[in-house]
């Protein structure tokens, strides 16, 4: 099931930021732009962090713990967010090149390439990527 991020979920969904050097703390919690939705089933599987920018949303970080990978959680999370503002013009977020399963995932869910960003990640290229709304 996914949902909106409750203060109790704070603990594990930092867990599972915890690869990104992330960390969602009182001040993250409470800004007024940033999202937080999570797959919950019987335990935190997944986390999708987001800013909505009036009308689109820019994905920051979306993640699905290692066992749970591959069984739809990341593309129900994606989903939620659709469904929940079907007025957005687009989706945004930025892959790590070398990320080729992540970058095939996206594809698959209507994202596409739009430029590269130089050394996004310190040593290493990043894409920007892009799903128009409907």
């Amino acid at each position: 099931m996914v949902r909106d991020i409750d203060f109790g979920d704070l603990n594990r969904v930092n867990e599972i930021l915890q690869c990104f050097n992330f960390k969602i703390d009182d001040q993250v919690f409470n800004k007024e732009f940033m999202n937080v939705v999570v797959y919950d089933d019987a335990g935190i599987k997944g986390v999708v962090v987001y800013d909505l920018i009036y009308d689109r949303i820019e994905i920051e970080y979306i993640v699905v713990e290692a066992s749970s990978r591959r069984n739809g959680i990341a593309t129900s999370m994606i989903d939620y967010i659709e469904n929940k503002h079907p007025n957005i013009k687009n989706i945004t977020l930025e892959v790590r090149e070398s990320n080729a399963g992540a970058i095939e995932f996206y594809e698959k869910l209507g994202f596409r390439r739009v430029s590269i960003r130089k050394n996004y990640y310190n040593n290493e290229n990043g894409i920007l990527m892009i799903k128009l709304g409907e």
